[in-house]
């Protein structure tokens, strides 16, 4: 039998025998017991066997909000934060592996928030099962603006221009090392969730999107116990923070409160729509230009609504009418176009 060679292999290895009994055997962990189990998978002690048995024993338990926060810790301690000197920035965020059932609009809606004012950073990833479709970096990449860069220049990027994209190749150290594994296993694990949660530029707000309406509370409540004055968690287009044209589940932590309810576009003037079909991410970036230089309107009630509502949750305007009214605006004065040119050059 192999032996462990550390007091925290031997640790981990008792936390691994009590996570995998199944979900009603398993023991939930405390934040600490979470952030030393996912610190010890991230280091050079782990085996690839052991990773694969936590991921997919906690894929059966679940993970609980203080499970999440620990997690959390662990991911940040191994990361490259940045900490941007701007006020009331925006983090907004859906799942790494992308999209593969509607389109990318999350990004023009952010673009449209960030030429109204409120300063925004994104970040995901690329190559990341199971979905492995058009994510933010891969988005970004067909538009001409860099998705690979380092913290540093997005610390630069979110004070000079209002937006930034932190690559998890670039930033998310620890997890990252896990990559070869997660792609091995083809299913979402904890990991997966928590990348929507982190906060990595330190962001005052944030808009988090969530597959299922079960996790909507988890996640607001992980995030923003960890220190946000807002976390929406909205259940989104393909789990992302992109608010479809229909009814959605919505919870709210805000100043320590937690609200939950629904957003319904048709209460701010818009008609009900299905979701636009995914397309490549070289498509999808001619969608993004065309519908802010006003050459194409398809999409833009999408990408107005989502603007508005990020404006409204940052603190830009009081009221979601309010923030849709400023998105619209923003896009018909060419401000929103302008920024997109600003961004790629």
């Amino acid at each position: 039998m192999q032996q462990q060679n550390s007091q925290a292999g031997e640790t981990f290895r008792k936390r691994l025998i009590a996570t995998a009994k199944g979900s009603r055997g398993a023991k939930d962990m405390s934040r600490s017991e979470a952030r030393e189990a996912l610190a010890f998978l991230m280091s050079a002690e782990a085996h690839p066997a052991q990773v694969g048995a936590f991921l997919t024993a906690m894929r059966f338990k679940g993970a609980r909000v203080e499970e999440m926060k620990g997690f959390l810790d662990a991911m940040e301690a191994s990361a490259a934060l940045i900490s941007p000197k701007v006020d009331g920035l925006l983090n907004c965020n859906g799942p790494y592996d992308g999209r593969k059932n509607a389109l990318h609009l999350s990004l023009a809606a952010a673009i449209v928030t960030v030429a109204a004012g409120v300063p925004v950073v994104m970040h995901s990833n690329s190559g990341l099962p199971p979905k492995d479709g058009v994510t933010t970096a891969r988005l970004l990449e067909a538009l001409g603006i860099p998705a690979y860069r380092e913290p540093g220049q997005v610390t630069k990027d979110i004070e000079e221009r209002g937006f930034g994209h932190l690559h998890a190749g670039c930033y998310l150290h620890g997890v990252e090392r896990l990559k070869p594994i997660r792609q091995t296993l083809f299913y979402r694990s904890f990991l997966h969730a928590c990348e929507v949660m982190i906060n990595p530029a330190g962001a005052s707000f944030s808009m988090i999107g969530a597959a299922h309406k079960s996790f909507l509370q988890r996640f607001a409540t992980a995030a923003g116990e960890r220190g946000q004055q807002r976390v929406v968690a909205v259940q989104g287009v393909d789990g992302c923070d992109e608010l479809p044209m229909k009814p959605v589940a919505v919870a709210d932590y805000q100043d320590g409160v937690l609200s939950q309810y629904t957003l319904d576009p048709a209460d701010f003037g818009f008609t009900h729509q299905q979701h636009h079909p995914c397309a490549s991410p070289e498509a999808t970036a001619l969608a993004v230009e065309h519908a802010l230089t006003g050459k194409d309107d398809r999409h833009l009630k999408g990408i107005i609504y989502n603007a508005g509502v990020r404006l409204y949750i940052s603190g830009r305007a009081d009221e979601i009418t309010e923030g849709i009214k400023m998105a619209g605006e923003t896009i018909e004065s060419g401000m929103a176009a302008k920024k997109l040119t600003e961004l790629q050059h």
